[in-house]
């Protein structure tokens, strides 16, 4: 066995149960607090951010789009809610607005409002 060798089998031997104890510890614990933190629970859905923007138009609408987004450095959760009226002849499009809910509290955080002409 080459010196290199028996020094790294000599270091394996004198590692302390309980120092490899808490590294498994620190280990599982890092794991579990990835799996928690990041946990969408108690967040509003789709549908409900969706009831929640058209109550922020005036006008009938032929359909919507839904995206989940995360905003900011603390990464904080909306749904940017698209809803839109086709334009005459179903080309294009009439009206757009796009209403940023906020998905943990379901405040409406933004409303873009795009009027397009037919």
């Amino acid at each position: 066995m080459t010196e290199a060798a028996g020094r790294a089998a000599g270091w394996r031997g004198r590692l302390p149960s309980r120092a490899l104890g808490v590294f498994l510890v620190l280990i599982l614990a890092t794991f579990l607090a990835s799996r928690t933190c990041g946990s969408t629970s108690g967040l509003l859905d789709e549908d409900e951010a969706t009831a929640i923007a058209k109550r922020e138009i005036d006008y009938p609408i032929d359909g919507t789009n839904v995206r989940f987004v995360r905003r900011g450095v603390s990464q904080h959760p909306y749904w940017a809610v698209s809803l839109w009226q086709r334009g005459a002849g179903g080309a294009g499009y009439r009206r757009i607005t796009v209403v940023v809910v906020d998905a943990e509290s379901g405040r409406v955080a933004q409303v873009d409002l795009n009027r397009t002409t037919p």
